[in-house]
Formats: C-alpha cells, structure tokens, sequence
C-alpha cells in the first residue's frame, strides 16, 4: 500500500513537471564575453543532466584504467585476491583428498597469485612430490624460499620430509644438520633426525641424540629407555663384530671400551648396560675383565642376565668368585638364577658336593633345561650314569615341551627370562 502511494505521488509529479513544461518552456541567456547562450529553462535542465552523466562515467572509466574499482570490474586487485583465495581453498581440498594432480596445479597458481605463497608453494612441492615430479618439488621449494625468506626452518622440515619419504637419506641427514645448527632445540627437527639416525643404522650419532630427545621432550621415557637399548645393544655388537678380528685380547677389547667410556654415569649403573660390556668382554675373551666388572656391580645392580653371566665367565680366582655369588644368596635365598650361577662356580672349584645342593635346590624352584643339564653333567663326572641320564632326558623333555608353547607362555614353565646374547 505505501509502495503505491509512493507510485501516486510519483506519478503526480511527472504530470504537473509535464504540464508546465507544455505551457511555460522558460528562457534562458548566457552571456560572456560576446558569447551567448540561448535555452529554454527545460533544455538547459536537461543539458545539465547530461553533462554530469558523462563526468560520471569518465570518472569511473579512469577507476577501470586504475584497477581501483572492486564491485563492476572484475579484474580489480580485489578481485584477484579473492580468485586467489578460491584457487588455494580448492587447491587445500583436493590435497587433502589425495588428488596431488589438481592440488599441485591449484595450489602453484594460488601461490603465484599471491596468496599465502609459503604454504601455498610448500603444499604444492609434496604434491608434486606425490607424483614423482622431483624437480617441479624442488622447484616450488625454491620459490617458496624466494618468497618467503625468513622461513628457512618451515622451507627445510618439508625438504627434509620430502627427501625421507622419498628415500634419499643422506640428502634428508644433510638437511637436517644444518637446520639443527639454525634451531637446536627444534622438537620436530630432533624427531626428523632420529628416524633418518635409524634408518641409516647409525647408532652412535643416536646414542649422542638420546639426551637431547629427552631434555626437549621429544620421545617420553618409555620411549627413550627403548631407544637407548635398542642403540647401545647395536653399538656393542659392532664392537664385537670389530674386535673379534683382531690377535691380541686388547686389540680385541678396544672398540667395547670405546662404547663404555662414552657412557653417563648413570648409564653405567645400568644392569642392561653392564650385561651387554661385560657380556662383549667375555665373547671376546676378556674374562678376567668381565668378573671384575661383574663382582663390583652385582650387589648394586643385580639383575637375572648379570648372575647368568658371572655363573658362566671364568675369573682369576675361582674360589672369590664363589664368595662374592654366595655373599648375595644372604637376601637372595630362594633365587633360582643365583642357586644355578652357584652350583657352576662350585663345579668350577671342584666342590661337587655343594654344587650338587645348589644345582638341585633351583630345580625345586624352577624347572629348567639348564639346570637339569648342569646336573647331568656332573653326576656323569661323578660317574652316576643312571641319574645323570634321568636328568638328560628330563631336560630335553622340557627342551622339547616349551618349544611347542606360544611365547607368551614359556616363563611359566621355568625358561630363563635373559634379554639373549645382547
């Protein structure tokens, strides 16, 4: 209703505007300089209006030419950038949907446009990646370098994933040195370089890394105790591998040394840690060394693998040997590992008598395929075959039961639980 009243008004207006326009046209002179100007009233209106319609479109043919207009001319700065913004969003999804193809042509020309052009080219270089263009890769890496100079670190993590993904694991350690000289406590950069230290085996560039993933918290300590074990385990056999060639013992010795100087001191309290030297010293026939080690550690650090050990390694001196074993047996009365270690160091001085109690009294504790042999072993030297027999052959009985169980099972039925050689 106030829509058609406006319309009545309107209309009014344009009647009476005509009517006087018919009966009284108007006059009007211009005068300048000898110049004149001769109008009607309604002519000159009407010149007028012309006049500033065309200024007006002048005006905005000038703003055309600028690229300053945003709303009638679409190729306005505005309006690129907003053609800028749908090529990278679209760019982003097809990424995210693994279309690498489309997301590596998207996303270079929204980065060539302008917009957002370090994650724009970043993303574009793994696409790139995706599909095997390596040197396209490497070239959006190199504009978004030139682009954005102050992203050194950003630029080279994805280099570096790159380079990983793709295999290239000297070229990623390459990277990943210099960046962690630029920004040595980088968390992502330390986890980067711990997985190209493991794929490359190098386990001593690992072993010197471990204290910074857990100062930056990088790995937590269950996954630090699980690197530093699976580090100095492999750091140990190559110290073997590297020793077992040479003639002299302390030729041979020389490399596990090495490994053990460069042990914290906390390190070096560890049970694991010296089980897997002393374990080196004995393969590479270094007993005497590996007692003593063993004899000044046991009551600090005792474990299952370290009595194991020193049941077996042959000392300087038998009888101390079997001293420093039964001084533990005081707090370690029903310990079936130290009863078995015992009656080996008895055997060894020549006490078959004693050994014979400590060998039977683990078996009361635990059945094992050891114990049963050692027995055996001995009552043939002593020449009670029927016995001796009988023990053998519960011994591969066992032997040959726990083989037939699942892993999870066998220390139910009296398997030692040692690590193993390591």
């Amino acid at each position: 209703m106030k829509k058609f009243a406006v319309f009545l008004v309107l209309l009014a207006g344009c009647f009476f505007l005509a009517n006087a326009m018919i009966n009284d046209s108007g006059y009007v002179l211009i005068a300048y300089e000898g110049m004149t100007l001769e109008s009607s009233l309604w002519g000159m209106f009407l010149l007028i209006l012309i006049t500033i319609g065309v200024a007006w479109i002048g005006i905005k043919l000038v703003k055309l030419s600028l690229g300053a207009s945003t709303l009638l001319y679409p190729w306005s700065v505005k309006a690129r950038k907003s053609k800028a913004q749908r090529l990278s969003a679209k760019g982003l999804a097809e990424f995210s949907h693994g279309h690498w193809k489309k997301a590596e042509k998207l996303l270079s020309q929204a980065a060539e446009s302008g917009e957002a052009p370090l994650i724009n080219y970043l993303a574009a270089a793994r696409a790139a990646h995706e599909i095997g263009r390596i040197d396209a890769s490497a070239e959006y890496l190199r504009h978004a370098d030139s682009k954005a100079p102050g992203a050194e670190i950003a630029i080279g993590i994805t280099q570096a994933q790159l380079q990983l993904s793709g295999g290239q694991l000297e070229q990623a350690l390459a990277t990943l040195t210099h960046l962690h000289k630029k920004a040595p406590a980088h968390a992502y950069i330390l986890k980067l370089l711990k997985q190209v230290y493991i794929r490359l085996s190098d386990w001593q560039a690992l072993a010197r890394l471990l204290p910074k993933l857990k100062k930056h918290k990088v790995v937590d300590e269950r996954q630090y105790r699980h690197l530093e074990k699976q580090a100095f385990k492999a750091l140990f056999e190559q110290a073997f591998r590297q020793g077992r060639s040479q003639k002299l013992v302390e030729d041979k010795v020389r490399p596990a040394n090495k490994v053990w100087s460069g042990l914290t001191a906390h390190q070096r309290r560890s049970a694991s840690m010296l089980y897997r030297y002393a374990h080196c010293l004995a393969l590479l026939g270094a007993d005497e060394k590996a007692e003593r080690l063993l004899r000044e550690n046991l009551a600090k650090s005792y474990s299952i693998n370290l009595i194991q050990l020193y049941g077996k390694v042959k000392g300087k001196d038998a009888n101390k040997q079997l001293l420093t074993a039964e001084a533990l047996l005081s707090e370690r009365t029903n310990d079936p590992e130290l009863l078995l270690a015992l009656g080996r160091l008895a055997m060894r001085n020549e006490l078959w008598g004693k050994a014979r109690e400590y060998f039977e009294a683990s078996l009361r504790l635990r059945k094992c395929v050891d114990t049963y042999n050692e027995l055996g072993r001995l009552l043939a030297h002593l020449e009670d075959h029927e016995r001796s027999s009988r023990y053998f052959r519960e011994g591969l009985q066992l032997a040959t039961e726990q083989a037939t169980l699942l892993p999870a099972t066998v220390p139910a039925t009296g398997q030692s639980q040692a690590e193993g050689p390591w």
